[in-house]
């Protein structure tokens, strides 16, 4: 990568809800950067996603997936193309987002000014508004307390003071909007492929850490993201907590081992149960208890059925 001319492309996993992507392929064709290269993931939609995107977006590449693969597995086939097409960063976006017309130069140069950084994320906005019409953030950084899971998110649906903030180093860049080196993604390696959905952006980044490169913030890019709120709580679907155990007990196996993954799986949901029943997300919480109990959705058998329903949603 040179001081000048960073090679970036853009990697966006799709299923279904073309009008979300159109609006954010508009908001990146529409920055002030120049145009990048920008790899749109179809995971065999239902509707017209594939159509609208050849109609509408000519310079974009697509490409679609003869049968629905999952949210990691659909990033893993963009990010490849981006590494094959000789990219020195890589963006990666879910569909239902939208950047600011500056989010990807911040981004870019926020990498070229620091070299130790692997990974930079951007402030998150939530798409949807107090009932005053004011900004609520999502994320600005998120750092891991002592159960690796459960993150310290300061001002998560919080309003968003429109005030300068410096950029800050993390220990988690949410996958929703990710810029990486190409190099780091080469070291590391892709999402890992057996988390159905949740977890994988972190298990990404805890690889990055321990290959020694850094993850940041940078505040002054900015992005929306179309949630209702960051836990998914106040409109709650339990097939959502099911992948989201499911998940978790991958993250512990893989990276503290059989046993331990036990406690720190008893720990982190009655913890977060604790959460969101103190916040009054009381059907959230029983879905998240029942979830953790039902051993249908154990280790062993990876809960396939929901894997439609996770890419409908996805994140």
């Amino acid at each position: 990568m040179t001081d000048s001319t960073p090679d970036v492309r853009i990697v966006i996993p799709a299923f279904n809800d073309h009008k979300k992507l159109v609006a954010c392929l508009e908001s990146i064709y529409a920055s002030s950067s120049a145009a990048p290269g920008v790899v749109v993931v179809d995971d065999a939609s239902s509707d017209d996603t594939a159509a609208e995107v050849r109609r509408r977006f000519p310079l974009c590449e697509l490409l679609v997936h003869a049968q629905n693969l999952g949210f990691g597995a659909t990033c893993n086939t963009g990010l490849r193309v981006a590494l094959d097409r000789g990219a020195d960063l890589v963006l990666l976006l879910n569909q239902d987002t939208v950047v600011a017309p500056s989010m990807i130069e911040r981004l870019v140069r926020f990498l070229q000014a620091t070299p130790a950084a692997g990974v930079v994320g951007p402030r998150t906005r939530s798409t949807r508004r107090t009932q005053d019409g004011r900004d609520r953030l999502l994320y600005a950084g998120a750092w891991r307390t002592r159960l690796p899971l459960r993150q310290h998110i300061p001002g998560i649906e919080r309003i968003d003071a429109a005030e300068s903030r410096p950029p800050v180093r993390v220990d988690y860049v949410w996958g929703h909007g990710m810029m990486l080196r190409a190099s780091v993604l080469r070291e590391v390696g892709l999402f890992d492929t057996d988390f159905p959905m949740y977890y994988e952006d972190m298990d990404l980044c805890h690889r990055v850490r321990q290959a020694g490169h850094e993850l940041w913030c940078q505040p002054a890019a900015l992005m929306w993201h179309d949630v209702a709120d960051g836990a998914r709580a106040s409109e709650s679907e339990y097939w959502r907590w099911a992948l989201k155990v499911f998940s978790m007990t991958v993250f512990h196996r893989k990276h503290y081992g059989r046993w331990k993954a036990v406690l720190l799986n008893s720990l982190t949901v009655a913890a977060e149960a604790r959460q969101l029943v103190c916040h009054g997300h009381l059907r959230a919480a029983r879905h998240l208890i029942t979830a953790a109990l039902r051993p249908a959705v154990g280790f062993r058998r990876t809960p396939r059925r929901l894997g439609a329903q996770a890419q409908r949603g996805a994140r």
